[in-house]
């Protein structure tokens, strides 16, 4: 099973979440360029047609009717695929791949009876069709090739058709095709990986590993376009009370350790939104029900029960507070510099009223 899971890189190069956002930024990609070699597939059907005509087959012979049906069958597909996304149209175009393939096997076979005999060049042009389709893995491209040698090898000893060396040379040509879309398929995971990796990089705190300050405000957006009626979206602004103190008193090193615990603090509930926003503060998002109360408002009482020393407060352990803005769906539109405003004004009037607490306002 390891195996079979290292030939194909579908299976084995990427964590199976991590190859599905591959599979969905494949498909976006390559849409377009699905649809350009789709037309050009419609149009050289349409011209092999007009090439046997010219050379005396009829209109509607059982070739030219089979490549009409197969032209057509991906020109409907090509239309109705516009309102599909995702894995349904992935599965769309794999299902009339293989429906073209079998009616192109119909045209060869009655091409080999009108020419007296079948000539290498047609199999040969549909396995390298297969291979320049971008959307298809390994996988998906080794089932449609299966079904393609098949076809042949049907024709050659189930009829009586002369197929000469048709089926050798479509042999070699499938597995050096297979050769190549392996190595294809792990360029293409690879250089995703690593865009990636870049992108993550440039969205987290080196220190911390959190979301940092750049990736906060696109996410954000997103988090309230996703805001339900009945739903609620929290905002807080968090600030460690006396950071400069304990740097002074301690050292920056053990500051730094500091942010590490605390955000291994704010990271343990994986329904909340996590920002270094810079220094010792951080920014957190949660959507919650609008009859339930922020979990937020808690931060205070649970760092303070972490009880990190901090000789240079007041408080004898490290704590932080909070300011935090809530909003229900009719405040969807808000800006995000609106609302870290009042978030900052919020944690101000929590310092002022001796630190160490959450204060909240509700927007209406």
């Amino acid at each position: 099973m390891q195996l079979i899971n290292r030939l194909f890189p579908a299976l084995s190069y990427l964590d199976p979440a991590s190859e599905a956002a591959f599979r969905c930024h494949l498909v976006n990609s390559a849409r377009q360029g699905t649809v350009r070699l789709a037309l050009v597939c419609i149009i050289l059907m349409l011209v092999f047609s007009l090439t046997d005509i010219l050379l005396g087959d009829d209109w509607f012979s059982l070739s030219n009717s089979a490549r009409y049906l197969a032209a057509f069958s991906v020109a409907l597909y090509l239309g109705l695929s516009r309102y599909l996304i995702g894995e349904p149209w992935l599965q769309g175009w794999l299902a009339v791949s293989a429906l073209a393939i079998l009616l192109l096997a119909v045209t060869f076979y009655a091409a080999a009876n009108y020419f007296g005999r079948l000539g290498e060049g047609g199999p040969l042009i549909v396995a390298f069709a297969i291979a320049a389709i971008p959307i298809f893995h390994l996988q998906q491209k080794l089932l449609l090739w299966a079904l393609l040698l098949s076809s042949v090898a049907f024709i050659k000893y189930c009829t009586a058709t002369d197929t000469g060396w048709s089926l050798f040379y479509l042999f070699i040509a499938i597995s050096l095709c297979l050769s190549w879309q392996r190595q294809y398929d792990m360029l293409l995971r690879s250089q995703y990986k690593a865009v990636r990796l870049e992108q993550q990089k440039a969205e987290t705190d080196q220190l911390t590993g959190l979301l940092n300050r750049r990736s906060f405000e696109q996410r954000l957006q997103q988090k309230l376009a996703q805001l339900l009626p009945g739903q609620q979206l929290s905002l807080g602004l968090l600030d460690i009370d006396y950071f400069k103190r304990y740097n002074d008193h301690y050292g920056h090193l053990d500051g730094d350790l500091v942010l590490v615990q605390i955000a291994q603090l704010l990271s343990k509930d994986p329904e909340l939104m996590v920002v270094r926003f810079g220094g010792e503060e951080f920014i957190l998002v949660e959507q919650h029900p609008a009859h339930c109360t922020t979990a937020l408002l808690q931060l205070p009482q649970q760092l303070a029960a972490l009880a990190l020393p901090h000789q240079a407060s007041p408080f004898g352990v490290v704590t932080a507070s909070i300011g935090v803005v809530t909003l229900g769906h009719a405040g969807k539109t808000l800006t995000t510099g609106e609302l870290m405003q009042q978030a900052d004004t919020l944690l101000y009037d929590a310092k002022q009223r001796g630190r160490n607490q959450a204060r909240q306002q509700q927007l209406t």
